[in-house]
């Protein structure tokens, strides 16, 4: 390790580095990057000399990271707004896994607050580190009360934040990096790349919706027209039947088990987004376990609270889950979810209400400016054209596909369907032509050969899957977010 006076001059050159946030060269192959030591045996110290770094903690990686590894819990300070000298600040939480100081670095904004650490598909495969970045304004990572600005809560703002945390790590870790994500964290990697091409070595973004509108009716159009029969007819079906022949008893069953209050409420969120909730979590190796037509009440109920995990809204922070539905609002857009053949059956006026709606509700003193899908629309337009070194992957049954930006034409990018798959879509998960081609991309990205096993990959994918999934369902839920 360097003497302190040397640290201090590194130090400060790399935070001059670091603080131009608009310097889009500052990759591992910038010719000004600058180096700190890197030991496996003392990371805490090697992790301290990082500029901008407040706190580092050694923590148990638990069970979702597969074999050995040093976990640590980071504390990294960013503008609330990164387009304001002056702006205050707020500490935005990342987690570590630490494998070697030579290895690969996967790193993802997963969009929400924090699930902890884990190992993806990418990194078990390829025995990478991982850094996982809590969201802007999600979890730990939020300003004080009166250093809250809405207006921050921007596409780029996120994609700064980013670009902060890995010019700061490239100090430590001079191999290859690689961005990924899925769902709103799959988006989330790509404006990043869409703002900061040169940061990463490439960019592999799971079932990443690009929506257009503030509430997309394209995605309720491709479940309709695409999802296949008799499966998605008979839940169609079964979504009318909760809501008319079957109402009164599924009511009664609410009332029953969940207590007074809020029944037509519960059955009309449930069953208006049934097909939705199905196709996302469930999908086509769930067909077998929908109700016929002959099922009892408890039955159809049954299968209802399955498909949604149960109705109660989970604990969440309100105003984390606001700036969601904010960033939907304004930049991101968000998904039609209840469809035409449900939506006059709602009765409710609280499930009828629109996201704005809620948002309102929950926020009368905030303003919510018109929708601007401008970059959103620019990153489709990138993607298709311009883009290196992207691998896209979705599923072709996954509701959110009906989001899905169209196929890169350049020769360094893709764009994978897992057939028959839902939101939980994995390049593990391809045929095994395809799999091999996007494999043989990012190990090109990677500049290395897979060297974990394939079904250690399916598990990582599998587990992470698991844990998106609750997440969606907590910030769903929390954030109201049911739209007609």
């Amino acid at each position: 390790m360097p003497g302190m006076k040397t640290l201090g001059v590194l130090v400060a050159l790399l935070m001059a580095v670091t603080a131009c946030g608009d310097n889009h060269a500052t990759g591992p192959d910038a010719p000004d990057a600058f180096v700190l030591p890197c030991s496996d045996d003392d990371l805490v110290t090697s992790l301290q000399a990082i500029p901008g770094i407040t706190s580092v903690s050694r923590e148990s990686c638990g069970p979702g990271v597969l074999g050995a590894a040093a976990c640590f819990v980071i504390d990294f300070p960013q503008p609330v707004d990164h387009r304001a000298p002056d702006s205050p600040t707020f500490t935005q939480r990342l987690r570590l896994a630490h494998r070697s100081c030579t290895a690969p670095m996967v790193v993802a904004d997963w969009g929400y607050a924090s699930f902890g650490f884990f190992d993806n598909e990418l990194s078990a495969l390829y025995e990478t580190n991982t850094l996982w970045i809590e969201h802007r304004f999600q979890g730990e990572s939020i300003p004080s009360s009166f250093d809250w600005q809405w207006t921050a809560l921007t596409i780029e703002n996120g994609a700064t934040d980013m670009h902060r945390i890995v010019s700061a790590f490239h100090a430590l870790y001079a191999g290859r990096w690689l961005v990924t994500g899925a769902s709103k964290g799959g988006i989330t990697a790509l404006y990043y790349k869409y703002f900061f091409p040169d940061d990463v070595d490439g960019a592999v973004p799971y079932v990443a919706p690009a929506s257009r509108e503030r509430i997309d009716p394209v995605y309720q159009a491709r479940l309709d027209a695409e999802l296949p029969n008799p499966c998605a007819q008979r839940i169609r079906d079964l979504q009318i039947e909760s809501l008319t022949t079957r109402r009164a008893a599924l009511v009664q069953k609410i009332h029953d088990e969940l207590g007074g209050g809020f029944e037509n409420y519960y059955l009309e969120v449930l069953a208006g987004g049934l097909d939705w909730g199905f196709w996302q979590a469930r999908g086509l190796q769930a067909c077998s376990d929908v109700p016929p037509a002959a099922a009892t009440d408890d039955q159809v109920w049954n299968f209802i609270y399955y498909v949604n995990g149960g109705p109660h809204p989970a604990v969440d922070e309100v105003m984390s889950g606001s700036a969601l539905v904010y960033e939907w609002l304004t930049e991101q857009g968000f998904a039609l979810q209840v469809g035409a053949h449900v939506a006059p059956l709602l009765q409710d006026p609280d499930a009828m209400a629109t996201m704005e709606q809620r948002f309102v509700q929950m926020n009368p003193t905030v303003p919510l400016p018109p929708f601007d899908g401008s970059v959103t629309a620019a990153v489709r337009t990138w993607t298709r054209d311009e883009a290196e070194d992207v691998v896209l992957v979705y599923g072709q049954f996954d509701p959110w596909t009906g989001g899905a930006l169209d196929e890169p034409t350049r020769t360094t990018s893709a764009r994978y369907f897992v057939p028959g798959a839902n939101h939980s879509a994995a390049i593990t998960d391809l045929p095994e032509a395809e799999r091999a081609a996007a494999l043989a991309h990012v190990s090109r990205m990677l500049d290395q050969q897979p060297t974990g096993s394939l079904p250690r990959a399916r598990q990582a994918a599998s587990e992470t899957a698991a844990r998106l999934d609750a997440k969606l369902r907590q910030v769903t839920r929390a954030s109201s977010v049911v739209v007609r």
